[in-house]
């Protein structure tokens, strides 16, 4: 067979291709160039211009964004480099050959003529199931701009020797109203703002008197990787204009409010601005009503399920905790510390459209009979104000105002401990929950102590992980032997599946028991597989699979919202185009072999 001919035969195999006849696809086959690249060969890199768009004859790509996280893996029959000449921008991927591979290389106006034709348009333009996670967003700027990148220029700082009065003379020259206080060159000592210049001048405090005297010497900071809606969330949280940046244990910059709020108003930044400005209940629930309508700008802006999920469960966070400064208002100060936790998807960080309540209190041990009340009418107050926002009680009562919710950190710390010992089918249905937890409101270091005795613990309770694996395999993928959709047969929800039920839950469900077998202490799903893929776990395909699978959710229920209706979980299959459905079928494959590499890690057939 001719090199034109076998070139011309694997091409026809294989989509794009395949939608073409054999003509064209005889052309295209004449102006591939053959490029052999060795082993750890970087192909293109991130920020280069692409050359060609690559399609792999033999061999295997690796993937990695910009940050050097793991993508995805490119094998025999793959594409990649399209998207970045397609789109006319720098390739926003790092692609490395893991194995000696043969790839054939095509120009760009090769590629310009190739998309010229509608099947192959719409084949690129869709774009397959992996190629749809890789995506990253063009939306409002709380979606692409990391605070590091906001920082343009070096952060302007006095050693924490000098005197006020040379401080003060520094932020006039510069024209700033904060100024960091650093020891050692860069080392953070404590912040000076004008709101502590004006303190100066009301108590008569000598404008010699050290830095030591008059500024905060334990400033709230910031992470360089965290993003704009992260830095709001700090600042509207803790009352306060000005946040140092850190990165490796130094100063790096200052944000403050003023920058944030150049960035686009119609951001979701604001509506967390919003929240916090509001004084009742009424209020709040007004801004809360926008949050649909951000869901769908947001998928219009092609935001990725990851990202929106994201901001809809800060935006959560942001609403919870200005109920719970209300809550103090109202009721006066907790007699002891307590922190307010948020379970499940909130915690995760994934939360969609039509979610209900899933919180706890955990006590300090100090806690007396005679506070039960408090707290108690606390728990009540901060669900019946999220019922008034949209959030409905959780049907299984797993809220602060059940008892079994509100316990002290020694108390939680046995209900743990018994769970992970006595696997009851019961420990196991509120493993589901409460081992996703994350803090909300209080004493946070609260929180941090029954999270650690947890990831102590867990890993050596076998048992308890074989029984957590064997529920997560009782959901059934909608998915039939010959990979037909099951979908409800009767009922309301006739003719459809339950996409979170058995797609979205499974994946989650994985994610958890590899937390918990590995003490890892990231509570999210994608942070969860992505760190147990380094303990030999295969999650490529999943992480894939739980980003296509919320988009579809995301993009159902603002279809619904859109049409007046209330947002649930259950797609049609025929609602879907022919790419979309044979995504979903992928994506429910995956979740189903996932679940059956469980039954072998876990030897589920022996548990009962």
């Amino acid at each position: 067979m001719s090199e034109l001919a076998e070139i011309t035969q694997f091409l026809a195999a294989r989509e794009p291709w395949s939608l073409l006849n054999h003509a064209q696809i005889e052309s295209f086959a004449k102006r591939a160039v053959g490029q052999y690249v060795r082993r750890g060969d970087v192909i293109l890199s991130a920020g280069q211009a692409p050359l060609a768009m690559f399609v792999v004859r033999s061999g295997a790509i690796e993937i990695v964004d910009a940050n050097g996280v793991l993508i995805d893996h490119d094998e025999q029959g793959d594409c990649f480099g399209q998207s970045s000449i397609l789109e006319e921008r720098p390739s926003r991927f790092t692609f490395t050959a893991i194995e000696d591979s043969l790839l054939w290389a095509f120009r760009p106006e090769v590629v310009q003529e190739l998309v010229s034709i509608p099947e192959v348009k719409s084949f690129f333009t869709e774009a397959r199931l992996g190629d749809a996670t890789r995506h990253v967003p063009e939306g409002g700027p709380v979606l692409q701009v990391p605070i590091r990148d906001m920082i343009t220029r070096q952060p302007i700082t006095i050693d924490v020797a000098h005197s006020v009065r040379e401080a003060a003379l520094i932020m006039t020259e510069h024209r700033i109203s904060a100024i960091i206080v650093v020891r050692n060159g860069d080392e953070l000592a404590g912040i000076l703002t004008d709101r502590d210049l004006r303190r100066v001048v009301a108590d008569g405090i000598d404008f010699d008197a050290p830095l030591t005297e008059v500024m905060s010497s334990q400033p709230f900071t910031i992470g360089s990787d965290a993003l704009a809606l992260d830095v709001l969330l700090q600042l509207v949280t803790h009352k306060i204009h000005h946040l140092p940046v850190m990165e490796d244990g130094r100063v790096i910059g200052m944000v403050t409010s003023g920058d944030l709020m150049r960035l686009e108003r119609s951001s979701p930044l604001y509506m967390v601005g919003d929240l916090a400005r509001q004084h009742d209940i009424p209020g709040l629930v007004k801004v809360m009503d926008r949050v649909p309508k951000l869901v769908n700008r947001l998928l219009r802006q092609d935001a990725t399920a990851e990202d929106i999920t994201r901001i809809v469960s800060r935006t959560t966070e942001a609403l919870c905790q200005r109920i719970a400064e209300m809550g103090e208002e109202k009721l006066g100060a907790p007699p002891v510390p307590y922190a307010w936790v948020s379970l499940g998807s909130l915690a995760r960080q994934e939360q969609a459209l039509g979610s209900d309540q899933d919180h706890a209190f955990i006590l300090s041990d100090d806690v007396q009979p005679e506070h039960a009340q408090y707290f108690a009418e606390l728990a009540e107050y901060y669900t019946a104000a999220l019922v008034e926002c949209g959030f409905p009680r959780c049907k299984g009562d797993a809220m602060a105002t059940n008892p079994q919710w509100r316990k002290s950190l020694t108390d939680w710390q046995r209900t743990f401990t018994n769970w992970l010992g006595a696997p009851t089918s019961e420990a196991v249905l509120n493993s589901s929950i409460f081992f996703d937890m994350r803090p909300i409101h209080g004493d946070h270091t609260l929180y941090t102590a029954l999270q650690q005795r947890v990831l102590r613990t867990a890993p050596s309770s076998s048992r308890f992980l074989g029984h957590l694996a064997k529920h997560a395999n009782a959901a059934e993928v909608p998915v039939g032997f010959l990979r037909g959709f099951v979908v409800e047969k009767r009922g309301d929800h006739r003719d459809r599946l339950d996409i979170k039920l058995g797609g979205i839950n499974p994946i989650v469900d994985v994610a958890r028991i590899y937390a918990l077998r590995w003490a890892l202490p990231q509570v999210g799903t994608r942070a969860r597989l992505i760190a147990a893929a380094e303990h030999g776990a295969e999650v490529e395909n999943l992480l894939d699979a739980h980003e296509f699978l919320g988009y579809t959710r995301l993009e159902h229920q603002g279809r619904l919202v859109e049409a007046g209706k209330a947002p649930d979980n259950y797609i049609n299959p025929e609602d879907l185009s022919d790419f979309e459905r044979r995504s979903l079928r992928d994506a429910f494959v995956i979740v189903g072999k996932a679940q059956s590499a469980l039954n072998v890690a876990f030897q589920t057939q022996y548990i009962s």
